[in-house]
């Protein structure tokens, strides 16, 4: 092939920009597609948090503390947006498909106070997904005599609800998240478990930088700002009707890649993420997570422990 050296420039191909990735707004008002995201339907909007109703248990190794790490536990606060992708995302599996209806999300962490008080501490995105299985779609390559070939299962087998939905997580630490898990309908206001932010299997001298063991400490039981949040709605009259809780996993057929330095430093090991979307009396809605990260730190004496990472915050829904 030779060169026309009189032809002109090749004009690049512009895509119809026009064309939307996401529903107006961020949201579909389409009653099908709506129905079809289920649960993760009522995330959609922009959800923030008052600036002082988040708390984050952080962990990190140093090498000139005594044990080898030491607490970064702050206050927070936060804005995340959820926006519904228009249309599915099928996989195909030769009888039938599973259909991934989806909302891209976006999360901005901020330092509530101290000397880098409205600063920028964390940022990620990534996709909340609920699997449907159905009929395989057909289009224009499936022609005779695949139409489908073999025929399609009937009944289709259901979606396995113990995987129903999967969070994907991308952070710019380096790290990609999946996990799967399922969805719970709770009359009422959910019952917010404690947790324990300690180091597991560690030396005792390991939990004295967390101070007293109780529940009340946010450093070990960073859930107590869900706890008093869900209490403090009494105080305004204020009561849960319903509760949609999402609760996604690693260890449930999900997986975690991290980058060498993470891995050889701060490696994640297991990433677990709670959501309750509850359903107030006044109309509104209120967003309450906790999140707990395995961190498998291999300190400078050669030893190595897992620490909980873990942050919890409540949000309200202001668009």
């Amino acid at each position: 092939m030779s060169k026309c050296s009189a032809c002109g420039p090749v004009s690049p191909f512009v895509p119809d920009y026009n064309i939307p990735l996401l529903a107006p707004g961020g949201g579909d008002h389409n009653p099908a597609m709506l129905q079809n995201l289920g649960p993760l339907a009522g995330l959609i909007g922009t959800w923030v948090s008052p600036k002082t109703n988040g708390f984050n248990v952080m962990p990190i190794p140093q090498a000139t503390a005594p044990n080898g790490f030491i607490l970064k536990n702050v206050f927070y606060y936060e804005v995340m947006t959820f926006s519904a992708l228009q249309g599915k995302v099928s996989n195909r599996g030769g009888t039938d498909e599973q259909d991934s209806y989806t909302l891209f999300y976006e999360q901005r962490v901020f330092f509530s106070d101290g000397v880098q008080a409205n600063t920028l501490v964390h940022a990620e995105n990534g996709a909340w997904l609920n699997l449907i299985t159905a009929q395989q779609g057909q289009g224009p390559l499936d022609t005779q005599p695949y139409i489908p070939s073999p025929p399609a299962p009937d009944p289709i087998p259901p979606q396995n609800p113990a995987r129903q939905i999967i969070k994907q997580v991308s952070v710019p630490h380096g790290n990609s998240i999946l996990a799967m898990g399922d969805v719970t309908i709770i009359d009422g206001a959910p019952d917010i478990p404690d947790v324990s932010t300690l180091p597991i299997d560690a030396p005792l001298a390991f939990n004295a930088p967390y101070g007293t063991d109780i529940p009340n400490n946010p450093n070990i039981n960073p859930n107590i700002v869900l706890q008093d949040a869900l209490a403090a709605l009494s105080q305004q009259g204020l009561t849960v009707l319903r509760t949609h809780k999402l609760n996604v996993d690693t260890n449930n057929n999900g997986g975690i890649t991290n980058n060498p330095f993470i891995a050889d430093h701060n490696n994640v090991t297991q990433f677990r993420h709670t959501v309750w979307l509850e359903e107030l009396s006044n109309g509104q809605l209120m967003l309450q997570y906790s999140q707990n990260i395995s961190l498998q730190l291999h300190l400078a004496d050669g030893q190595s422990y897992v620490f909980p990472h873990i942050t919890a915050n409540s949000l309200s829904k202001v668009q």
